[in-house]
């Protein structure tokens, strides 16, 4: 059977009905799995998350490297990728791959691709994200929540200020 592309146009409507579910933890411990043997991916977006039989899936490994730096890192897509890694600082390349989840997530959630460049670009990289209506504020909380404390833990100034989200906490599960 064929795998299909998670992508907002085909799958917005779905993807609501998938969120906080058990199926998106899937690419959350997909992550997880490839952190803990020192790998980051570089390049989650929903075009990498492909869905067969029920069972999402994290693919396209071309941007792939490891976690130590032993290999040269290549930058996945620019709409993705938090500020630091587009300046290229590469000291927290898990964490790269959770803000992309993140921004992932919040392009299906908003039903419209993230913006390439401009202001509207720069505002998603420091946390300030637009209302979206028509969805819950508690789902809005947490995507500004789990974004906030993503930047605070990349502050060199501050490092540990807050804890940092990685794919062995459990984001998406309702505490």
């Amino acid at each position: 059977m064929h795998c299909h592309k998670l992508t907002y146009s085909e799958n917005v409507s779905k993807f609501h009905m998938l969120l906080l579910t058990p199926e998106l933890l899937q690419i959350a411990k997909a992550l997880r799995f490839i952190h803990e043997r020192g790998i980051a991916h570089l390049d989650v977006k929903p075009d990498n998350i492909y869905v067969k039989n029920g069972v999402y899936k994290l693919g396209d490994f071309g941007c792939a490297t490891l976690l130590d730096q032993s290999l040269p890192v290549e930058e996945g897509d620019a709409r993705y990728m938090p500020q630091e890694i587009l300046n290229e600082n590469y000291n927290y390349l898990d964490k790269v791959d959770i803000f992309s989840l993140g921004a992932a997530i919040y392009e299906l959630i908003r039903g419209s691709t993230l913006p390439q460049s401009g202001y509207q670009f720069m505002n998603l990289r420091e946390g300030k994200l637009p209302l979206l209506p028509g969805h819950s504020l508690q789902l809005q909380n947490l995507l500004k929540v789990s974004h906030a404390i993503f930047l605070s833990s990349l502050l060199v100034v501050h490092p540990g200020f807050l804890p940092c989200p990685s794919a062995d906490q459990d984001l998406f599960e309702p505490s």
